[in-house]
């Protein structure tokens, strides 16, 4: 990508590097810059910022604030301090995507130039910082648009996970098709997420009736009138299967094998949270760096983790899982709904 597509409307490409170097980076001033501080604050200040977009972020500001003579170095220090926040994280596939997104179009503008061009790229990258954070807010509109357009008039939506794209979905439905009439039923998890979520669908003027996850096999038997199951993705896989918050897998199966033909289990996510990796059996999500407990396993049964460790691993509330794409039967993206076979198409490889 060149540097002046920075502001175009495609999705980056993903590409996936490596890096073991675990030197800190120094800023002009002489201070050490902390790159996992920053990612931190990031989010922090920015309740709508997603994890790849805060990855992104902070390797620019790493640029800002890191004095580098030759693109070379540019790529060494970025390497290095990716692969630190990466480490710091005990789910690292949201930071990965971002990171990845970032690296390789880095290396694109930087390839083949001379030292006054390097100087005018990176002058560039920080001058348009903020575009990385304007485009994925202009994604999330977008899937709004299209992720709206499959709800039916007079049926039911079954909801869960917390996604601000998912939520950004249904309110959009309410607010922009007055005709179309439909109602929500929110599967709560007891995440503070899923309770912004149902605030801000009921401030829309929708209908929504809470349920807990033990009544999810129930509920998609017994509601004929539910004919979609929408949910957000951390990361999207590869191969069109997703990781998700715990739970959306057994979701996935029961829409399938419970709910009947007549119902759809659509995900929505921005293609920025496309990373390139591919678990090689559906419940080992610790074989693509997720640090949590392994409950395939009874090494952990009454034992929990504490001082350091307890900070390494997810927390129980943030434990992910798994879906197959055979599961999905759609990924609502900006780009439009894309089978998971295609999200290959989204996917740019480096020839």
């Amino acid at each position: 990508m060149a540097t002046d597509d920075l502001s175009n409307n495609k999705p980056l490409a993903v590409r996936t590097t490596s890096s073991t170097s675990t030197d800190s980076a120094t800023s002009q001033d002489g201070a050490s810059f902390d790159i996992v501080k920053t990612y931190r604050n990031l989010l922090t200040s920015d309740p709508d910022m997603t994890m790849p977009v805060a990855a992104i972020e902070s390797l620019i500001e790493l640029l800002r604030v890191t004095p580098s003579s030759t693109a070379m170095e540019t790529v060494e220090v970025v390497k290095t301090q990716k692969a630190l926040l990466l480490d710091s994280a005990p789910n690292p596939l949201p930071l990965l995507a971002g990171a990845d997104l970032f690296e390789q179009y880095l290396l694109r503008s930087l390839r083949g130039q001379t030292a006054e061009s390097f100087d005018e790229t990176k002058r560039h990258l920080l001058k348009n910082r903020q575009l990385f954070a304007a485009r994925a807010k202009a994604a999330r509109d977008n899937i709004a648009v299209i992720g709206s357009r499959y709800i039916s008039d007079r049926k039911i939506v079954l909801a869960a996970g917390g996604s601000r794209v998912v939520t950004k979905i249904l309110v959009h439905a309410a607010t922009s098709r007055p005709n179309t009439h439909f109602k929500v039923i929110y599967v709560m998890d007891g995440s503070p997420h899923c309770d912004a979520s149902v605030s801000a669908l009921r401030e829309a003027g929708l209908e929504v009736e809470t349920i807990s996850t033990s009544k999810v096999a129930y509920i998609l038997k017994d509601q004929k009138d539910i004919t979609l199951v929408l949910v957000g993705s951390e990361v999207v896989m590869q191969n069109g299967g997703i990781i998700s918050r715990m739970g959306t897998s057994q979701l996935a199966l029961l829409t399938r094998f419970a709910g009947g033909s007549q119902k759809r289990f659509f995900v929505a996510a921005e293609s920025h949270k496309i990373v390139r990796k591919t678990p090689l059996w559906h419940p080992q999500v610790l074989r693509v760096g997720v640090k949590q407990k392994d409950i395939s396993k009874f090494d952990n049964v009454g034992v929990d983790p504490v001082g350091q460790e307890a900070r390494d691993w997810v927390a129980d509330r943030d434990e992910v899982d798994y879906t197959d794409p055979e599961l999905i039967d759609g990924i609502v993206t900006e780009q439009g709904v894309k089978q998971p076979s295609q999200i290959w198409e989204l996917v740019d490889y480096e020839k």
